[in-house]
Formats: C-alpha cells, structure tokens, sequence
C-alpha cells in the first residue's frame, strides 16, 4: 500500500508519452509491410513492448536508435511460423489486431496472455474473421485465450458490426487486407480511425463511406516513417487533474487531436470547461498543445454513439463528477465491463471508499459532486493502469491516510507517470 501527501495545485508543462494506439498499429503495420521504414517517438510500454515481440517471433528486424525503430520486414507474404507461443501479456490490442494479421498467414499461431487479458472476450474477433474462413481453437468454448490460430484459406466477406470496437474492425481490415478480393465492414458507430489512415498511407486501397470501410486484399504494403503523437488517453488525465486541483494551469504538449479519439474535449464543453488548442499541425493525424486551467464546471449526461470515442476516458470523466456543481452521469457504456477491469465497478469501488454517492447501471454509473471525504480509504487499482492512476490522483488531491494498493501497474500506458505528476506539483 502506498499512501502520497497532499498536493495543492499544479502547474507547469506536459509532455505525455506516445500514442498506444498507434504505436501498437506502428509496429504490426511496418512488420506488415515490404522493405524499411522508421517508428518516431513510440511508446516504449509493457503493452507495446509485447506487440514489437510478437512481430519479432515471426521473423521482422527491429534496430533500436536514438529516437525509435529501424523496422526490416519481408512483408506480410513472408511471415515464418512462430516457434513458441506469443504472449500478449495485458494488452486486449495486441491480442485482437494480431488475430487479423495472422490469421491469414497460414501459419499456426497460439495467443496467450496474463491472467487479465485471459478474462477478456476474444469471441468478438473470432467470430468474424470465422466468417472469413479462418479456423480457430480458443478456451471457454471459443471465447478466451490462449486461442490458437490454424492454418487457414481466408476469403472475403461483407461484416455488419456486432460490436462497436476499433480493435474488431481493424482485426478485419487486417486480414481482408491479405485476402484476394474486396472486404467490407460497417460500424455500429464511428470508433478510432488510426488503422484506416495509416493503412491508407502504407498504400493499401481502402475507403470509407459513413460506417462502411471497404478493403482490397492482396496489397502490397510499402514501408515509411511514421512519427507517433502524444496519446490523448495519457492527456485525458491531466486534462481532469486540472480540474480536480485547484489553482491549477497545464499545458499538454504534442496531444494528438485525431477527432475519432479526442472527445472528451466534446465533453468537456458540455460541462462548461474553457480550454484553448496551440501551435495546431500535422495532417491526417493532427496534434497540437492544449491549454487548461482550473476552473467551476458542471456535470453532465453522456449516451449514445459519443461512448465508442472517449471509452478509455470515461472513468475519469466520472470521477469529475465529485467536483462538478451536479452529478456526471454514464450510460450505453456497457463496454467498460470488459477492459483490463471491469471499469464500472472498480471506479465506484474507489469513489464509494472515498464517501461518494454514486449509483451503478449496468451500462453506466451515475457520479455525485462529493461532501466528506473518508481520508482513510483504501483505494485499489484492481491491476488496472487507468484505474491506478486516478486512485493517485485522488489521493494527491485529498491526502490523509489514503492509500493505493498497486501502483505499478501504470507502467502498462505510462512508466513515468508517477514522476510527471510530481514535476507539476506547486512546491
């Protein structure tokens, strides 16, 4: 258990690590493609780390330089067989994107992970990459890890959305990407659009129209640098930290603003939060500098198509809810169940210990502004990296003898988030 003083305020200039999203689609998508190319500024994270050994395992070279990757690839075509099993270690991407970018290698590929992830609901890919020919052997009855992949002929196919996940589109873009002939699917809602854009750049031909993505198969990926922005999940919680703390002001320095992921800005101006953007550039990808001072807010209601984009935000989002003049209120978001924790219920946990009211759905949970705080609580990360960094959080900004169970396990998004924070406490 590990208990911190109380912070005051903050203050200061942040740097937030790399984008995980797309530093995970980084490595496949440049393993995927023919040739040599360079990986700017990834994040260098357990998950991440777990993606680059899974590419390795399958034969791709990757030479470590000052500032990231030289990656070497054979291309997709000329993937060898892995001689062991690949672990994914925490990481649902990892799992469910090399399901699409194996699964038509005609390999014999086998997936595990930690004991998190092999809780987590792998049937959402199989099922369709199933439709496309592929043969798998998972746990549970085909639904959890470890999960072999079998050799298999893929063909394409017209996919409808059961789900709204970016991860399950991009497993199917993967694969339809190998597999002679056109592959299409459609969304139940928009969700995180990095594997479209960079596919497309990798010059694979690729369209959207509204909800539907069509692919063609048998590309040839040509390799290229790809410069990794700052990951506005990292942001979202010095976004919020400027809220908690008072008298704070923060600058997010390099945030990637891609709109398919920054809407917890769309949020936030419901809740009547002034933000400025600087210094705004980059082209399908934009990044910018996001400016943010506390300041009186409100709660709000948040449902509907909104939720697929601020999924990995929205335990924050709810957390806001103790310093927001009336409650923060989530629904349609039965997705957190089944992240690296159920996020539901190990967000009031921590909230409930520290004297919250709050109200749990289901799909959602209903956050109240706080009036006694227990400065005895015990928080808990629940092995959960988002989770345990709002559990510092809160106990920065109530102190007492509050404590958090597990904090390392923020080295999964953010190793240096303990010293980032402690950089911008107001001495």
């Amino acid at each position: 258990m590990t208990k911190f003083k109380q912070v005051k305020s903050l203050r200061g200039t942040v740097r937030v690590p790399s984008d995980k999203s797309i530093s995970h689609r980084s490595f496949m998508f440049l393993s995927m493609a023919k040739g040599r190319g360079r990986i700017i500024d990834p994040l260098l994270s357990a998950d991440t780390k777990a993606t680059m050994a899974a590419m390795q395992s399958v034969g791709v070279q990757f030479e470590e330089t000052v500032d990231g990757f030289v990656v070497t690839s054979e291309g997709y075509k000329n993937f060898r067989e892995p001689d062991n099993v690949i672990d994914c270690m925490n990481s649902g991407t990892t799992a469910r994107l090399l399901s699409g970018v194996f699964a038509p290698s005609g390999k014999y590929v086998v997936l595990t992970g930690d004991a998190s992830l092999r809780k987590r609901p792998m049937d959402r890919v199989i099922q369709p990459l199933s439709a496309m020919g592929v043969q798998f052997a998972a746990r549970n009855n085909g639904s959890l890890l470890p999960m072999t992949i079998l050799p298999s002929k893929t063909h394409p196919a017209d996919i409808i959305a059961t789900t709204k996940s970016a991860q399950v589109k991009s497993a199917v873009l993967l694969a339809g990407i190998q597999t002679d002939g056109i592959t299409t699917y459609t969304e139940k809602a928009v969700t995180r659009n990095h594997t479209e854009i960079m596919l497309a750049a990798l010059g694979a031909n690729i369209k959207t129209e509204g909800l539907k993505i069509t692919v063609e198969g048998a590309a040839d990926l040509r390799s290229m640098d790809i410069v990794v922005p700052g990951d506005f999940s990292s942001a979202a919680f010095f976004l919020g930290a400027a809220l908690m703390f008072e008298n704070s002001e923060l600058m997010l320095e390099n945030v990637g603003l891609n709109p398919t992921r920054s809407g917890m800005l769309t949020v936030l101006e419901n809740m009547g939060v002034k933000y400025a953007i600087e210094n705004e550039r980059g082209g399908a990808e934009k990044l910018g500098d996001i400016i943010i001072s506390s300041q009186p807010f409100h709660g709000c209601e948040i449902e509907g198509d909104i939720i697929a984009n601020i999924i990995d935000e929205l335990p924050m989002i709810a957390t806001l809810g103790l310093f927001a003049d009336s409650p923060v209120t989530i629904r349609n978001a039965k997705e957190l169940r089944v992240k690296e924790s159920d996020r539901i219920m190990a967000t009031l946990h921590n909230l409930n210990a520290l004297g919250a009211e709050t109200e749990e759905f289901e799909d959602g949970m209903k956050v109240y502004p706080i009036k006694k705080v227990n400065t005895k609580a015990e928080l808990k990360s629940f092995d959960d990296h988002r989770i345990a960094m709002i559990a510092i959080m809160l106990a920065k900004r109530f102190g007492g003898d509050i404590t958090v169970d597990n904090v390392h396990c923020v080295d999964v998004s953010f190793p240096t988030f303990m010293e980032t924070f402690s950089g911008l406490e107001a001495k």
